[in-house]
């Protein structure tokens, strides 16, 4: 849903949830609501943005927007069930977003799309439905998963980056991309005793001290990432096992309080760690 030409002066955002492949039919609510507006006559642009986990995260949307000519958005959250704590934490953000990229574009925040929505009424509809059109799960063959899903692959490290809602809003989403691209070009980084395995994850905390990321086992938070941290991390930590001190935001003491906790890539295999969901190679 982007383009490089002009927009009309007022844009809508859908902003809703996606998981790590895909968005939720978001695109497809998108093209329908500007078909809509055709429809009557009116000329309006629809975005879509993630809230966490993916990108596009709301700034980057609202930004290009802003480029491309738009003078007003209107924010709306489209995940079902809403999410209460928007209304606590959005606005904020996004009028720290506003004041320090000094946009002067209009930005409200909708009620969530749920609250136009009769839902008790929607799940009776489905409930009081002919029962006998739908299958038996029973009918379909049993399975837990992948066969390749039972065995933990040899790796000597995990990077979990949080791409939860604020992480996101700060950028988490490129950062983790970066993380990936500049680990690919490292092949003890890719395979081996000394492989980094990384995974997203959801809110990690500290929110106010993201985009977060936490290397196990060493126990070592990084804080306020950027790209340049991104490649010290990389370097420092992940290749030559030495964090950057500037760079750390917390690390958990070693046994006996001495140190600072980290374990060498190359220690034994029954010292590694399980790996995370949703975990795998860099490709």
């Amino acid at each position: 849903m982007t383009s490089s030409h002009s927009v009309p002066a007022r844009a809508i955002v859908l902003y809703g949830r996606a998981s790590f492949d895909h968005g939720q039919n978001l695109k497809a609510l998108a093209t329908a609501l500007a078909d809509l507006h055709a429809a009557r006559g009116a000329t309006v642009t629809v975005r879509t943005a993630h809230a966490d986990l993916s990108g596009p995260a709301l700034p980057a949307v609202l930004a290009e927007l802003e480029r491309e000519g738009a003078t007003e958005a209107l924010v709306i959250p489209s995940m079902v069930p809403a999410d209460p704590s928007l209304s606590a934490w959005l606005p904020g953000a996004l009028s720290h977003w506003a004041g320090t990229q000094g946009s002067r574009m209009t930005v409200r925040l909708a009620p969530p799309v749920e609250s136009a929505l009769d839902l008790p009424a929607a799940l009776d509809r489905i409930a009081s439905g002919p029962a006998e059109a739908l299958a038996d799960v029973r009918e379909t063959n049993p399975s837990l998963g992948k066969p390749g899903w039972s065995a933990i692959p040899e790796h000597g490290r995990q990077v979990f980056v949080c791409v939860g809602a604020r992480c996101l809003h700060r950028g988490a989403d490129a950062l983790y991309q970066r993380l990936r691209e500049a680990m690919k070009g490292h092949r003890a980084l890719n395979a081996g005793p000394h492989r980094v395995m990384c995974a997203r994850t959801s809110c990690l905390y500290p929110c106010n001290r993201g985009p977060l990321a936490v290397v196990q086992p060493d126990g070592v938070w990084y804080g306020d990432l950027t790209p340049e941290r991104i490649d010290r991390i990389v370097h420092g930590h992940l290749l030559a096992g030495r964090p950057s001190t500037e760079d750390v935001l917390h690390r958990k003491p070693a046994a006996g309080g001495a140190g600072h906790g980290l374990t060498p890539p190359d220690r034994p295999a029954s010292h590694r760690s399980l790996t995370p969901r949703r975990s795998g190679p860099i490709t």
